[in-house]
């Protein structure tokens, strides 16, 4: 219940992390998200993220749209499972920070740095 007394980010996907950040259930997550998790349950768990409140402004009847979407979805679902198998070494404040900066930005901003 710890998540329930945090201020609630504007950034959904930052909530998401938060809530994770102290989960009893972690272990399920790497199990489901992990090599020999279920393609079923990410492809489930795509359909299920409701992208009205992602903030995303894609044009509704573009033909590009869902790739866009599905760019969007299956990088942030492919940092996310990262993030459970490196023992979430970064912050939920770090990693979404990087995700909104990557998409923000691109690699290439820290590429320079490396």
């Amino acid at each position: 219940m710890e998540f329930m007394n945090m201020k609630a980010s504007t950034h959904p996907m930052e909530n998401a992390f938060h809530c994770l950040e102290n989960s009893e259930h972690i272990s399920v997550l790497k199990a489901i998200l992990g090599d020999y998790g279920s393609i079923r349950f990410l492809e489930r768990l795509k359909r299920e993220i409701p992208f009205d409140k992602l903030g995303l402004n894609f044009p509704e009847y573009n033909s590009l749209t869902p790739y866009l979407i599905e760019f969007y979805i299956s990088t942030s679902l492919s940092l996310f499972r990262l993030w459970i198998r490196k023992e979430k070494d970064l912050s939920s404040e770090e990693l979404c920070k990087l995700v909104d900066n990557l998409y923000t930005n691109g690699i290439t901003t820290y590429s320079k740095k490396l």
